[in-house]
């Protein structure tokens, strides 16, 4: 008995030990930040090739739901992304199904937003601001997948 204990205790050891050497940084995909009148879910992060080798674009799908009792408005310009540094990158604006548009009272939707990223960018900070030039509301880290 006392055998079955300790490499019992040893396989849960060296179990929680591994598990933690993988990768410390979690994301906060799924995750609904917001306001009391809007809420933005990022849903999916994907990358697509750029005109140069050492940029891509990055589009992250979101849902956007109006908690409110009068249609509200967002688009891409609402959103901005940083790196650790504080470096921000520009919404890539070329893409025709961008994010903008009106969410009626009550109402979800789904959009994409894009952004310009070097290639060798592996996460970033997202935030929403509900008007430009005013402090995040919701801020969210994203993992890029490669």
């Amino acid at each position: 008995m006392k055998k079955i204990l300790i490499t019992l205790f040893a396989t849960l050891l060296i179990t929680t030990t591994l598990a933690g050497c993988g990768n410390t940084e979690s994301s906060d995909l799924n995750k609904a930040l917001g306001t009391k009148a809007i809420t933005v879910t990022p849903t999916k992060v994907t990358r697509e090739k750029a005109a140069s080798d050492r940029k891509v674009i990055l589009k992250v799908q979101v849902k956007v739901k109006n908690n409110s009792k009068k249609s509200m408005g967002i688009g891409s310009g609402n959103f901005q992304l940083k790196d650790d540094n504080g470096k921000a990158y520009d919404i890539y604006g070329m893409k025709s199904d961008n994010l903008g548009q009106e969410v009626m009272p009550g109402e979800s939707i789904k959009g994409n937003i894009y952004f310009e990223i070097p290639a060798d960018l592996e996460k970033g900070w997202m935030n929403y601001s509900v008007y430009l030039d005013q402090e995040p509301a919701a801020e969210w880290l994203l993992v890029f997948p490669k």
